[in-house]
């Protein structure tokens, strides 16, 4: 009765599978020359036995953790889960844990959270979407041999970088783009502030007017990127400029809430108000109507994430950099 109570140590699968307790550790790191037959054998020994590696002891011989940190600035928005859960697949094939560290769109939290991260805690840290200036970001992030991260270029000797493949402001002005050829005349744009989706209102001002769209600056607001901003932002705007026929929105969170503000005014969509969101998070196919948006793969952006970091946890500390795509979904709600 006492000896089932009793963890499987390495010695017992070692004993029970007729092997050393050498070619045990490297089936389990995979690791050494040993043939498949071997280790399919002592796989099933050690499921067999219900054997677990002593995390802290391992830690001790290897210097590593086997934990990976994910910082994201909002656990809610859809687009960062999607993200994460790419991350978490690869590195559970891995043999590693995610810690998630959740910002909430608070930049002194992601600070905080960057500086209490220890090389002792994880192995790896991907920052997504930062809210940090240059200035803030790099000096939390030298400290850490191992960095990636998304949405977000780095100086190329301290990590490697998942960001998309177009510049900053390409889909605010591809989708103006496509409203004016829809017949769409005053195109309203929400910022977002702090994000890799902002733009330069200005710089988008004069694109729209090469594209002989018209611009007005009135037309235009910034807010976090978060659904209630753009819920009393699309308010805001709806009603002090009610001649506006179309709305671009940074992402598919302030867009839903401008679609929200927009129905609360009696505005048919798309019929009065034409409305493009940025992300194709779920929710955008779901709601009626259905949103236009963006899409980009943000399960492969994590994996991705995740393959990179793991390089540089493994040593590899040359410099990649990944693109991602983003394309113009069409839906109802324009």
């Amino acid at each position: 009765m006492t000896r089932k109570l009793q963890k499987a140590t390495l010695a017992d699968v070692a004993r029970e599978a007729g092997v050393s307790m050498m070619t045990v550790s490297r089936v389990i790191h995979g690791t050494g020359r040993i043939s498949e037959d071997t280790r399919q054998h002592v796989r099933q020994i050690i499921e067999k036995l219900e054997y677990r590696p002593n995390r802290a002891a391992r830690t001790l011989v290897t210097k590593r953790t086997n934990m990976i940190a994910f910082v994201v600035p909002d656990i809610t928005n859809p687009y960062f889960t999607e993200i994460l859960q790419g991350v978490e697949e690869f590195f559970w094939r891995e043999g590693y844990n995610v810690m998630l560290a959740n910002s909430n769109e608070n930049p002194e939290r992601e600070k905080a959270l960057l500086d209490q991260l220890e090389s002792t805690m994880v192995d790896g840290v991907i920052v997504c979407a930062s809210r940090l200036s240059d200035d803030e970001l790099i000096p939390l992030i030298e400290k850490h041999a191992a960095i990636v991260t998304v949405n977000r270029n780095l100086p190329h000797h301290l990590g490697s970088v998942v960001t998309t493949l177009h510049p900053r402001g390409y889909r605010a002005v591809l989708a103006a783009k496509y409203l004016y050829e829809t017949g769409r005349r005053r195109i309203g744009y929400v910022n977002l502030v702090r994000s890799i989706s902002s733009v330069n209102l200005e710089m988008f001002m004069h694109e729209l007017e090469d594209l002989n769209i018209a611009v007005n600056p009135s037309w235009y607001a910034t807010c976090k990127p978060t659904w209630q901003a753009g819920y009393d932002t699309g308010k805001v705007l709806l009603a002090q400029h009610p001649e506006l026929d179309a709305v671009i929105a940074g992402n598919d969170l302030v867009a839903l809430g401008v679609m929200r503000a927009a129905v609360e005014q009696g505005l048919r969509i798309p019929q009065d108000l034409a409305i493009i969101g940025g992300d194709d998070i779920l929710m955008a196919s779901q709601v009626t109507p259905p949103l236009t948006t963006f899409r980009s793969d943000k399960y492969s952006i994590g994996t991705m994430a995740a393959e990179l970091l793991l390089r540089r946890v493994e040593g590899d500390l040359t410099y990649y950099e990944h693109h991602y795509d983003d394309v113009l979904i069409i839906r109802e709600s324009t």
